[in-house]
């Protein structure tokens, strides 16, 4: 049995630190994605709270055996829905936002002209997922920065992992597109 498991038996059975354990866990990781989405801490923050309430009240209903990570990226992604809907916004982009890009993951920045080249990269990717559309960015978010796998992506956005390949690849264009755009 794995931790996660472990943990949704040892609340289910009234012990409050396993849901410790995971606010510790997934608090930073759901955090991080949503504030991806949204380009502003105080909205990261209550959806990620808003997203911890929603897991605490439904965690003694779920199966002992399920992935827990995307059941509750899930959860976070449909509270950043609801949250756009209720409150009628579209978040634009901020200019010192510097998304954590893997494509600069490997270069050193030896030198000022370096180091502005990659903020000035940075800066364009952001952007640019900002232009996309919530469906795109979120895929590409939990696909490209989160590291989860295509069929964790298709549970969380209950799609089919072809759905999903085939919406990565959509989303891939377009930011391509966007981004050369800029």
């Amino acid at each position: 049995m794995d931790q996660d498991c472990m943990l949704v038996n040892r609340f289910k059975c009234k012990d409050m630190k396993a849901f410790d354990e995971i606010f510790a866990k997934y608090h930073k990781p759901i955090y991080y994605y949503i504030y991806k989405m949204v380009s502003s801490c105080e909205a990261a923050e209550d959806i990620t709270q808003d997203t911890f309430v929603k897991v605490y009240k439904n965690l003694g209903k779920v199966d002992d055996s399920i992935n827990l990570s995307p059941w509750i990226y899930k959860i976070a992604h449909n509270t950043f829905i609801d949250y756009t809907r209720k409150n009628k916004v579209r978040f634009e982009p901020l200019d010192n936002i510097n998304y954590e890009s893997h494509l600069l993951d490997n270069i050193k920045a030896d030198n000022p002209e370096t180091s502005y080249i990659n903020m000035e990269l940075r800066n364009k990717i952001n952007r640019t997922m900002m232009k996309l559309n919530s469906r795109y960015k979120s895929v590409l978010i939990l696909r490209d920065y989160n590291n989860l796998s295509y069929k964790e992506v298709g549970m969380i956005l209950e799609l089919k992992e072809t759905a999903v390949k085939s919406l990565i690849h959509r989303a891939r264009l377009e930011f391509q597109k966007i981004f050369k755009e800029l």
